[in-house]
């Protein structure tokens, strides 16, 4: 089964608006960025050719162990073949892609701060293209 690592780094402050990072709001108001790393395109998004096989995302936070991950939500989902389950320890977590259909996903990752008491969503993009032709 192909499988694809996605690193997460979270900070509790938000970004300078040119070090890469996405700013988002915490359960607290908080400003806080994350950016991801790994993927298929460097940057935590991932895409893969149809009928491959199965693909496994494992997203992992940062080294910080302030920083969990406690859920995901899927939208935009590709005809419903996206599904995740949780990883080996609290700071990871595996989405499983079907494989089955073109079309594009998002996940959002959500982050615990158990420093501040918050949570905090982070998402990137799934896409599953066409086989090339033969």
């Amino acid at each position: 089964m192909p499988s694809v690592n996605v690193g997460l780094d979270v900070r509790n402050f938000p970004s300078s608006g040119s070090d890469g990072y996405t700013n988002t709001s915490a359960s607290n108001n908080a400003m806080y960025s994350y950016k991801y790393s790994g993927g298929t395109d460097g940057n935590g998004n991932v895409s893969d050719i149809v009928e491959a096989g199965e693909l496994d995302i494992t997203v992992t936070v940062g080294t910080d162990p302030r920083y969990t991950i406690t859920g995901v939500v899927i939208s935009g989902d590709i005809e419903s073949q996206l599904t995740w389950v949780s990883g080996t320890a609290p700071t990871n977590v595996v989405i499983k892609d079907s494989d089955s259909q073109t079309g594009s996903g998002y996940y959002s990752i959500t982050v615990t701060d158990s420093t501040a008491d918050c949570t905090l969503p982070c998402d990137p993009e799934i896409t599953n293209k066409p086989k090339p032709p033969k």
